[in-house]
């Protein structure tokens, strides 16, 4: 038998080839998964680690004692074996050592940077001077001071400081070369600048780190004490090709076992690497998609090349059974032929999978990708080869299993009974079941993963099936009409079995072409949207300010106009609280993104949070403050609880309450107030008599307030005119007014009764409530709206009218107006400050922001938020799924090719005698146009259905979260472009078969 197998695989090499090729493509995609999956993977990590906080990088092992002197390298010794497993499994271990003190310089000015050795330091910097060197006995110890302490503490290189009362050299002025990089531990080593005064540097602060060298002992050892410690590094070679749990254990090894030999540990590369696991899972969850689908075509185009291979050696068969060959050795000779190429499959198809993933990776993904042949590629390629085998044996069955007498006809008799459903039966029990997992809820798994493609192939059989019957009976009317040409075709079509797994493969093709391009066109519209909502303007940069005050003038001095930049704070609205957005709302239709998601235009959202107050803020100006003020109460009855009054101001730095110099006394005095930060001015936010019981009438009457220079700054008449002030809060047991008869002045009347409270009285520089925009998700109810302030303190809104979403917020917050917001706060200076900036922004606007003492803290952009959700697992799996959607074109139009080439001969044959009996040349077509347009159509109809059914169950995003709605449905155009090539290129296929055919059968009857 085996001989007859060779003979065979000679005699019939090129069907032996097209078998080994199609075997080889389907070896190849099932292993171009798990390779792409790593190489996608390894990228995916470097990502996360590029991006993950300092702690999550490294792992921290320090002394648990301190030791006495400068710090020094401390060597591996004293970390007994600690390091030995992290340097010997390749990562970077850095050792140093810490000090804690004040810095002081040549001026008297101090810092409170570290004192710190650290290995690698001079390799990193670039120095004005030198790097600190070691020193002998009785030489001052050196040290390097960055710019930003050189220039706080007045020292340049060659100059002296003291640390805890050592003298020290500063031989250089460093600046980092990158502070980017890992080795600076993030804000550890280079500090981030506090606002206020501008730095001299756009990196660190006065507090930067203080780098050593090896020194001798100190005079007095003891005045300094520092901390040996090491920080290990994991690198990208770990997190992306080495074992999550391999660190994870040398991490809690090294927890476990620094306690015993008195050090501790501290990391957050657990979290990291979790974070890497569940972007690999949704990756490896995403690909399944492509790689089912291509090792579906795979085995179907294998099975109409073996089918219609078969149909043609019918007679061949036929004959054996008739001279008395078993159906056994049939089935052992069909086996064998097909085994042979299908084991020779396994390894080529690893090594073309590789190659076709290392071509992917090559123009997907960032950075180099490190790939290898490695078992699960194997066990992929060889489950794709063994149902290469499947589809093989299967397209044989028919014929192998036929009645001698079927085997000699010329074409097949049409199968009839209950078996001939058994495969469309199957296929759409396989689609519902996968469907109805994918629509249950939850991460998709298992058949849910594959659900479009079954379901695509669901309806391609299907409407194969009617294909088939449909053409028999349109090309036998055409023949009765004279329609020769096209009813020819046509019923050659219907009464070729091999025809229908030939629709269902080009079916499959076209819809999924669709399906996958539409999901990358929803995605890629998604992430867009998203950016613009997540990140609210083109640019975004976050601050650290004095106070909102500060963000918004600062903001406003750097663009006095208004045309690109806006000052912004956020509160996160946690533990079920509303999220605030507060913007300086007259720039926001100019600097914020639009996006039709918000259902309202910026301009729009702007108008009504800005309308004018009841009188314009009181704005003090002086060291010291003189209030003269006329009260009247029973002392005798107040009697160690005598009222208080308190001012409170808010200045560039915050809001302070200040009190009064004494309790105020009944009659007429004056109280001196002591604010320093009405120099050169602040605001007056309310007045605030304090009186832990009022056992009697209380009636305080404010006269006036001047300054120390006896400048007037509120005369009885401006506290009289009761429109400049407003009563916060809902308290109606206290009321104040103009006084009546002598001196204006403002009266405030407290009835006897016990009160804990404080008793407010506040500027009316801010309407109350604030006017604000609600999103529709916490109702539609106009009025009050009750939330927390900016500030953190209950308030309430008057709404102006709802939306769908607001910039950052998405689809649940409040905007308000940043000014009146924080005219109206009372308590500390909550939330998140951010500068939005429009595309307008000039490129040295940083550097104008800390002009103004603006500390910046992080850059984003709309441009950038989008790259970064396009690296992510979803979207890397979305364009692994069009490759193979587009490779999948390429096999069905190889379905189309081999289909024609096992069809070729008795083709011609049956042309070439109908041309005898007069048939006209131009009747003389392949006719292999036809499944074209039956899968064209089968394949509208089959993105269709799986559109609407598993459109949903495709992951975009993540962490999915959306806070724009996402499409339903992709831009129709741009799809029918795609599909159309797709189309076009099976159309063109057959137009160049039907030449072939058609020059074939010319050239027989011409001899």
């Amino acid at each position: 038998m085996l001989a007859v197998i060779a003979g065979a695989l000679v005699a019939r090499r090129a069907q032996a080839l097209a078998v080994l090729l199609l075997a080889v493509l389907a070896s190849a995609a099932a292993a171009a998964a798990p390779l792409y999956v790593s190489a996608a993977g390894q990228a995916l990590a470097r990502q996360e680690l590029a991006d993950a906080p300092s702690d999550q990088q490294r792992v921290r092992i320090s002394s648990i004692g301190e030791h006495t002197g400068l710090p020094d390298d401390p060597g591996t010794a004293p970390f007994q074996g600690l390091l030995t497993p992290f340097a010997a499994a390749g990562y970077d271990v850095v050792l140093g050592a810490q000090a804690g003190g004040v810095t002081v310089g040549p001026a008297g000015r101090t810092v409170n940077g570290n004192l710190v050795f650290r290995q690698g330091v001079c390799e990193r910097v670039t120095v004005t001077g030198s790097c600190p060197r070691s020193t002998a006995e009785g030489e001052r110890p050196e040290v390097m001071v960055s710019a930003n302490t050189a220039a706080h503490l007045g020292v340049t290189a060659g100059g002296e400081v003291t640390f805890a009362g050592v003298p020290l050299r500063v031989s250089g002025v460093y600046r980092p070369l990158d502070p980017t990089e890992p080795y600076w531990l993030g804000d550890e080593l280079l500090r981030p600048p506090a606002p206020g005064a501008a730095p001299p540097s756009a990196v660190g602060s006065a507090d930067d780190a203080i780098f050593t060298a090896a020194a001798s002992r100190l005079a007095d050892d003891d005045a300094v004490l520092q901390r040996p410690l090491a920080d290990v590094f994991v690198t990208d070679e770990l997190v992306s090709t080495g074992s999550a749990e391999d660190i994870k254990a040398a991490v809690a090894t090294a927890t476990s076992s620094a306690p015993h030999v008195r050090f501790g540990t501290g990391s957050g590369l657990p979290q990291l690497l979790d974070r890497v696991a569940v972007q690999r899972d949704q990756l490896e969850s995403g690909v399944a998609l492509g790689a089912g689908l291509l090792v579906l075509l795979c085995w179907l185009v294998l099975f109409v090349a073996v089918g219609s291979a078969a149909d043609e050696r019918r007679p061949e068969q036929g004959l054996l059974l008739l001279r008395g060959v078993q159906r056994r050795r049939l089935w052992a000779l069909a086996l064998g032929e097909s085994a042979v190429p299908a084991l020779a499959a396994i390894p080529l198809g690893a090594l073309t999978g590789l190659a076709a993933a290392e071509l992917l990776a090559a123009h997907t993904l960032t950075g180099d990708a490190r790939l290898a042949l490695g078992g699960a590629a194997f066990a992929y390629a060889t489950i794709a080869a063994a149902g290469a085998l499947a589809a093989v044996l299967l397209a044989q069955t028919r014929t192998l299993s036929a009645p001698v007498v079927d085997l000699l006809r010329r074409v097949p008799a049409r199968a009839r009974g209950w078996r001939t459903s058994l495969g469309d039966v199957a296929a759409v029990s396989v689609a519902v079941a996968a469907m109805a997992q994918l629509r249950s809820g939850g991460s998709p798994s298992g058949l849910a993963l594959l659900a479009p493609v079954v379901a695509a192939l669901a309806v391609g059989v299907l409407l194969a099936r009617f294909a088939l019957l449909s053409s028999a009976a349109v090309g036998a009317a055409l023949l009765a009409r004279g329609r020769i040409r096209a009813g020819l075709a046509l019923l050659q079509v219907g009464r070729q079995p091999r025809f229908r797994p030939l629709i269902a493969l080009l079916t499959v093709a076209v819809a999924m072409l669709a399906f996958t391009a539409g999901i990358r066109q929803r995605a890629t519209e998604a992430y867009a949207d998203r950016a613009v909502v997540d990140v609210g303007a083109p640019r975004v940069i976050g601050v650290d300010a004095l106070s909102r005050s500060h963000l918004l003038s600062a903001v406003r001095a750097v663009d006095p106009e208004g045309r690109y930049a806006m000052a912004v704070v956020t509160s996160s609205g946690g533990d079920a609280k509303t999220p605030v957005l507060a913007v300086d709302s007259p720039r926001l239709a100019t600097v914020a993104a639009t996006h039709p998601a918000y259902g309202v235009a910026p301009a729009e959202l702007a108008r009504p949070l800005r309308p004018a107050p009841q009188t314009e803020s009181v704005l003090l100006r002086g060291r010291d403050l003189t209030v003269t003020v006329d009260a009247d109460f029973d002392e005798f009855a107040f009697a160690g609880h005598a009222p208080r009054l308190h001012l409170l101001v808010a200045g560039p730095t915050g809001s302070r309450l200040v009190g009064v110099d004494r309790p105020l006394a009944s009659g007429r005095e004056e109280y001196r107030v002591p604010v320093p930060e009405c120099v050169p001015q602040c605001r007056l936010v309310r007045f605030e008599v304090s009186a832990q019981v009022t056992p009697g009438p209380l009636k305080i009457r404010l006269e006036q307030v001047r300054a120390g220079d006896g400048t007037v700054q509120l005369s009885g008449a401006d506290l009289a005119d009761m429109r400049r002030w407003r009563q916060p809060g809902q308290t109606v047991d206290y009321w104040f007014d103009s006084a009546v008869g002598g001196e204006p002045a403002l009266l405030l009347d407290v009835p006897d009764g016990r009160r804990t409270a404080p008793i407010p009285i506040a500027v009316a520089d801010a309407p109350n409530p604030l006017p604000a925009w609600l999103t529709r998700s916490w109702g539609t109810q106009h009025g009050s709206f009750r939330y927390d302030g900016i500030d953190g303190a209950p308030t309430n809104a008057l709404i102006a009218g709802f939306v769908d979403r607001l910039p950052r917020l998405g689809g649940s917050g409040l905007l308000v107006d940043l000014e009146y917001a924080d005219r109206l706060a009372v308590a500390g200076q909550d939330g998140t400050k951010e500068v939005w900036l429009g595309a307008a922004a000039p490129a040295d606007v940083l550097e104008r922001l800390r002009e103004q003492g603006v500390a910046v803290r992080y850059d984003r952009t709309i441009s950038g938020e989008r790259e970064e959700l396009l690296s992510q697992a979803p979207a890397l799996a979305l364009t692994f799924n069009l490759f193979a959607a587009l490779a999948g074109v390429l096999i069905g139009a190889a379905g189309l090719v081999t289909t024609a080439a096992a069809d070729q001969r008795s083709r011609v044959a049956m042309l070439v005698a109908l041309r005898r009996q007069g048939l006209a040349v131009r009747a003389v077509r392949g006719g292999y146009g036809w499944p074209v347009v039956f899968a064209t159509v089968a394949g509208a109809s089959a993105t269709v259905v799986i559109w609407l059914l598993a459109r949903d169950g495709q992951r975009l995003f993540g962490d999915g979260r959306s806070p724009a709605p996402v499409p339903a449905w992709p831009d129709v155009g741009r799809l029918l472009a795609v599909t159309v090539s797709a189309v076009t290129v099976f159309a063109v296929t057959a137009v160049v078969l039907g030449w072939v055919l058609t020059a074939a059968v010319r050239r027989r009857t011409t001899r």
